[in-house]
C-alpha cells in the first residue's frame, strides 16, 4: 500500500511556505520592495519561469528596483545568484537558499566556502560544543532559538572564545535571577561580563557575589539613614569610597549613620564628611603604598576613559565630514538628487505637522508618505546609475552598534569600547 495527495492543479491555488526565520530575522530590517520582490518570486519557483521584468510589472516597481532587491538578498546571505554568462552581471538565476540548513545542519550546505557558519564550525568538535549548548540553552529558555540568536552564540563561541559554560550560566542567571530570557538582555549581560574580563564560571560567579555584597552594604546604609529607595549614582560612589579607598567596616560605617540622627535631614554626604573626617583623626586615609598605587591606576583610568570619549567625538565629527562632502559630491554632479532632497525634506516638515495636529493617518499624510517613497525610489536608482551605493550620502559609523557613542540601546557599554581604552592605555 502507498500513499498520496492529490494536486491541485491551480497555480493559485498552491500555498508557498516561507521559512519563521526569514519572518523573524530578516523581514525586519528590510524594505518593503524588497521583501515584495523576494515573497513573489518564492511563489513561483519551482512552479513557472518569470523573470525580473514580468515581477516588477506584477509590484508596479522598476526593474532596477528588482535587481537591487536581488543584490540586497545576495548580500544578506539567503538566495545565490546562477550567472548565465560571466561577462552578463543582469542575467541570472536566483537560488533561495534554506536558512535552516546553513544554521541547524551547516555539514549538508554544498558550498562551504560561502558559508560563514559552516567555516565557523569547520571543527567537528566544536559543532558539537555549539550544538550541545544551543540545546541547553533552549532548555533553560523553553523556547526555540530563532536564527540570529543562534548564529550569535555561535560566534560568541567560535569567534570571540568566550566559555560555553559561562554563556548557559547567564542564561540561567537571566531566568532565575532576572526573570527575562530575552536575547538582547542576555546578550548584554554577556558583553558586559567579557568586558570586565570575566572568563569563566567560577569569574562570574565571584563578581556577583561581591556585587550582592555591595548591594546588601548600599540597602543597610540606606535603611540606617530611614531611606526607602535605592543609592544614586552619586551616592554610591561614596559609599563605594568608603569601603574602597578609607578601608572602613560595614560597622564602622553605620556607626556614622547613627550620627545622623540629631539633623533634621538625614543624607549621604553627612555621613561622607564624618568618616572622612574619622579617616584623617585615625589615619585610615593614609594609605599603603599599595592603595597610592591603586590611586594612580584610578587617575591612570580616568585619563583613558576621557581619551576614549574624545575618540569617540572625533570619529562622529569625522564621518560627519565625510557625509557632507559625500552629498555635495552628489550635488554638483547629480543635481536632480538636491531637488529631490528639498522635496524629501518638506515632505517630512508636512507630515510632522500633521503629526501634531492629530492627523498622522489621514489621507493627506498617506500622500506624502507615498511621494516620500517614490522619491526614495528614484534617488536610489539615480545614485546606482552613476556608480554610486544607494547609502552613500548617508552617515556612516566607525561602530554601527553603538554609533560611535560607546554606549549601546540597552545602557550596556559597546564591546568597542573596551578595545578602545585598551589602545587610551599604552
Amino acid at each position: 500500500m502507498n500513499f498520496r495527495r492529490e494536486k491541485t492543479n491551480n497555480f493559485y491555488l498552491r500555498d508557498t511556505q516561507v521559512e519563521n526565520i526569514f519572518i523573524q530575522d530578516y523581514m525586519p530590517d528590510a524594505d518593503g520592495s524588497f521583501i515584495k520582490v523576494y515573497l513573489t518570486a518564492l511563489m513561483y519557483a519551482d512552479n513557472e519561469d518569470i523573470s525580473n521584468r514580468q515581477i516588477a510589472r506584477h509590484l508596479h516597481m522598476t526593474e532596477e528596483d528588482v535587481l537591487r532587491a536581488w543584490n540586497y538578498w545576495e548580500e544578506r546571505g539567503i538566495i545565490k545568484k546562477h550567472y548565465f554568462s560571466k561577462d552578463d552581471r543582469f542575467h541570472y538565476s536566483v537560488e533561495f537558499l534554506n536558512l535552516k540548513e546553513r544554521i541547524f545542519a551547516p555539514d549538508s550546505v554544498e558550498d562551504d566556502d560561502e558559508s560563514d557558519i559552516s567555516d565557523m564550525l569547520a571543527d567537528s568538535i566544536e559543532r558539537e560544543n555549539v550544538r550541545s549548548v544551543l540545546t541547553r540553552v533552549q532548555d533553560i529558555t523553553g523556547r526555540m532559538l530563532g536564527g540570529k540568536e543562534t548564529r550569535d552564540i555561535m560566534a560568541w563561541i567560535c569567534d570571540d572564545g568566550i566559555d560555553a559554560d559561562l554563556i548557559c550560566f547567564a542564561y540561567e542567571y537571566s531566568a532565575k535571577r532576572r526573570q527575562n530570557v530575552k536575547f538582547a538582555y542576555v546578550s548584554a549581560i554577556i558583553r558586559n561580563w567579557t568586558d570586565e574580563g570575566i572568563k569563566t564560571v567560577d569569574d562570574a560567579e565571584n563578581m556577583l557575589s561581591e556585587n550582592d555584597q555591595r548591594h546588601n552594604q548600599y540597602r543597610r546604609i540606606m535603611k540606617a539613614l530611614g531611606f526607602t529607595r535605592n543609592p544614586t549614582e552619586d551616592e554610591r560612589s561614596k559609599i563605594d569610597s568608603w569601603f574602597d579607598e578609607m578601608n572602613f567596616s560595614i560597622g564602622k560605617v553605620l556607626e556614622a549613620c547613627s550620627r545622623t540622627s540629631g539633623i533634621s535631614n538625614p543624607n549621604i554626604n553627612y555621613v561622607n564628611s564624618i568618616l572622612r573626617s574619622w579617616a584623617g583623626d585615625d589615619g585610615v586615609k593614609n594609605q599603603s603604598s599599595e592603595k597610592a598605587g591603586r590611586g594612580a591606576r584610578r587617575a591612570v583610568s580616568g585619563n583613558a576613559v576621557s581619551e576614549v570619549m574624545r575618540m569617540y567625538e572625533d570619529a562622529r565629527k569625522r564621518n560627519a565630514e565625510i557625509q557632507a562632502a559625500h552629498k555635495r559630491e552628489i550635488y554638483d554632479r547629480i543635481p536632480r538628487i538636491k531637488e529631490i532632497d528639498d522635496r524629501m525634506n518638506k515632505a517630512a516638515v508636512a507630515m510632522m505637522k500633521l503629526a501634531l495636529n492629530g492627523e498622522k493617518n489621514s489621507a493627506t499624510s498617506d500622500s506624502l508618505r507615498l511621494e516620500t517613497d517614490e522619491l526614495q525610489r528614484e534617488k536610489n536608482i539615480l545614485l546606482e546609475k552613476n556608480g554610486f551605493p544607494y547609502d552613500y550620502m548617508e552617515l556612516h559609523y566607525d561602530c554601527r552598534k553603538c554609533r560611535d557613542t560607546g554606549v549601546l540601546d540597552d545602557g550596556s557599554r559597546c564591546s568597542c569600547f573596551a578595545e578602545k581604552l585598551k589602545r587610551a592605555a599604552v
